[in-house]
Formats: C-alpha cells, structure tokens, sequence
C-alpha cells in the first residue's frame, strides 16, 4: 500500500455566488509553483459556473473543488470545506482574499518547531474596485488599491489563557485585538482542529466560522506565535459582510434577518447577548457557543457586559435603546441596579471612545503624518492575483524576508 503524504498547508475557501473574486484568489495561489500546498474550494453557489471557470486546472492535483447545490448555512459551508482539506496545517482565508506566498515557508516553520497555532498581522489589505464604501474623517476609499500598513517583524508568545480572559473582559468581540490563535487568516495545526471535531462533533458551530474557530481553539492549542507581518492579504469587495452590513438599514438589524440563520436549523441565541444582528453580537454570540462548546463556562463569568453594550453602541449609535432595554430589562423592580447599569455603561463608552478614536485613529494618524509609522497605498492593482505580486516586490525591496523574521528568539 502506497503511504500519499499529505501537503504541508492548505489554503481553505468556502465560496458562494462571487465567482469573480474566486477565481482571482484560485488563480494566484495556483499560480505559485510549490507543491507543498493544495487549495480547497467548497463552492455552495447556485450555480457550477466555478467549476467551469476552474477546467484548465483539472490535471493540477493541488486543487480540490467541489461544488454543492444544496443550500447550506455559513457555517455548513465552511465545515464542508474543512472536511475536504488534508494539509498538516490550515488556513482558512475568503473568497475575496489573498496570500503572501512565504506562508508556505511559515507554516513549515511552525511544523519544524512544534507549533499549534502561528498568526500574523493584518497590515495587508486589498480593496477591490466597485466596493462603494463610504469615505472616513482620514481615509478615501478608492478601489483596486493595495494598502500595506506599518510592521515590523515583532514576535510574541503570549499565554493563550491570558488573552482568553482580557478576550471576555473586554466584551467577547474584537477578537482580532488579542493573542488568540486564528484559523482565518492564520495558521493552525490539523491536529487542534481534529481535537476540536472530536469533542464537539464538528470543526465549527456558532454563527462566525472566524471567531468561534478562534475560542475554541484558544481552548486546546498550547502555544500560538504572533508575529507582525503580512501572511495573507484581507480583501474588500462590494459583497462583503464589512460593507453589507454597513449597509443594512435600522430596521434591517433585527436578529432574525442576520443571513446567518439562513438554512442553519434550530439555533439557541446566547442570554447574555442583546437581540440585535450587528458584528459586534454575532461574535460575541458565537464567543459563548465556543466556550459552552469547549466546556469553559469558567469564562463566561469572566465576561463583561458593558464592552459588548458600549462597543455596539459606538459603531452604530441608532442601536442604542435597544442595547439599554436589554441592559436594564429585569431591572424595573431595581432602581438602584438601573443606575448602577448606566453608569458601567457610559464609563464603558468613555474608554473605548478615547481607545478607538484618540489613540487609535487619531494617534495614529498623526505617526503616519509624521512619517514615525508607515503607510504605502499602491493603485491600480486589478485583481488579488496582482497585489499578490505587488506584495511580494514590495516585501523584496524593502529586504523583509520571512525565514529571516522567524528565527529570531521569541520574545
């Protein structure tokens, strides 16, 4: 009997009706000549136009696709894509997403040093063309640009358990905030997301395949590498969540109409989480159903409600009565509660606002101004397969090489 090694990584896409984005982000990795990856295509579209798109790629054996037509969950989808990937370690990035092609050299890294999880930083980011996103106070959001903000090549090993609990004292959202491992857009051992499987009778649950994957295996990995500087490419396009959900209006944000409970069956909504379809309670929601998933309910004590309130309040102030009805619902009989509420709320509010807006935006504003922190925003980058190579001139420039950052002594 013939022993077929498995590839060293695989790149997971769950993909469904954006066709053109998944081809370019197919494409691009494909074009990478490295056998040590296989690409994984779980394709939940309504129609197999991918896979027609994908022939010319048919005698290439680092591609596995497979088209259902069956409508299934977000959830069911990424399972689905999970349980057809066979690489030592995963990474599970989006259809409108790219790579750095160096992951592959970092995930063999982290399997010649024995480790779970490896992540890396966000400060790659694709904006498609068409996205239609509004402009900020700072930023203009022109599309087809690539955005490399600064890093630095940083390494840390920070104890998962620690950053688990600042994770719910700071709501149970914002997840990409803390040292926690992540399957998307990172790096994660087969072996942790088999363990997760066996304990609980499926890779994800929850309603966020990214943030439930993050608590539950935050909850056996032992060791997980940050490392600051761009394995993956995040992109933005006009069909994604970060934009849609921009988009939804007012009366849009009941929590029946979040697409996640779309062909998902019977779910339980977590007790502590607000009603509302917002970001900020979908992973909070999917936050507990990891932890109660896992068998960690010793968290969930941990976890403090007025950073969930004050953090869906601060992205959409139009919520906020219903945030504070839920806050003080049960309180009615309990004046003093209702003040003791409010006043946790508001002081909440204080400190994320000066978190997000002085130091984050405005602070770090003013270090790009000053030149102290770097921020370089190329144009006229057609598709991902091209700010994948973009990014590969710019890291060859600037002499930033992978192997070189990882064999530094952890910090």
């Amino acid at each position: 009997m013939t022993n077929i090694t498995p590839p060293l990584l695989s790149i997971v896409i769950a993909t469904k009706n954006r066709q053109k984005y998944a081809i370019s982000a197919i494409e691009s990795i494909l074009s990478l000549n490295d056998n040590r990856i296989e690409v994984v295509i779980q394709d939940n579209s309504d129609t197999d136009e991918l896979n027609s798109a994908l022939s010319k790629y048919s005698t290439d054996k680092r591609l596995c696709y497979r088209y259902v037509s069956k409508p299934l969950s977000f959830i069911g989808n990424f399972n689905a894509a999970l349980e057809l990937s066979k690489g030592e370690y995963i990474c599970v990035i989006g259809d409108d997403d790219g790579i750095n092609p160096e992951i592959i050299d970092a995930a063999l890294w982290a399997k010649q040093n024995n480790i779970d999880a490896l992540v890396g930083s966000v400060s790659a980011n694709y904006r498609w063309s068409g996205t239609g996103a509004p402009d900020t106070l700072f930023t203009k959001m022109t599309g087809s640009t690539l955005t490399l903000a600064h890093f630095n090549g940083k390494i840390v090993n920070q104890p998962i358990e620690s950053s688990l609990i600042a994770f719910m004292k700071n709501g149970g959202t914002n997840y990409l905030d803390f040292s926690l491992p992540k399957l998307y857009h990172g790096i994660v051992s087969r072996e942790c997301l088999e363990t997760i499987k066996s304990k609980t009778g499926a890779y994800l649950k929850g309603l966020s395949p990214d943030i439930y994957a993050s608590i539950a295996l935050s909850c056996v990995v032992k060791n997980v590498i940050m490392v600051d500087y761009p394995l993956t490419i995040p992109g933005v396009c006009a069909e994604s969540g970060s934009i849609t959900e921009g988009q939804i209006k007012k009366h849009s944000k009941k929590l029946e109409n979040a697409p996640h409970f779309k062909n998902r069956g019977d779910y339980t909504w977590s007790l502590e989480v607000p009603g509302i379809y917002c970001v900020q309670t979908i992973w909070a929601d999917s936050s507990f159903a990891a932890l109660r998933e896992m068998e960690r309910v010793d968290l969930i004590e941990m976890f403090n409600k007025y950073k969930l309130y004050a953090q869906i309040i601060f992205a959409d102030t139009a919520l906020a009565k219903e945030v504070i009805n839920h806050m003080i619902l049960g309180n009615e009989k309990n004046k003093l509660q209702s003040v003791f509420d409010y006043f946790h709320l508001l002081y909440a509010l204080f400190v994320i606002y000066f978190k997000n807006f002085i130091v984050k935006r405005s602070l770090g504003r003013l270090l790009i101004v000053l030149h102290i922190r770097r921020l370089d925003i190329i144009n006229n980058i057609s598709d991902i397969n091209m700010a994948m190579i973009t990014l590969e001139k710019y890291l060859n420039i600037n002499k930033f090489n992978i192997n070189e950052i990882l064999i530094r002594k952890k910090e």
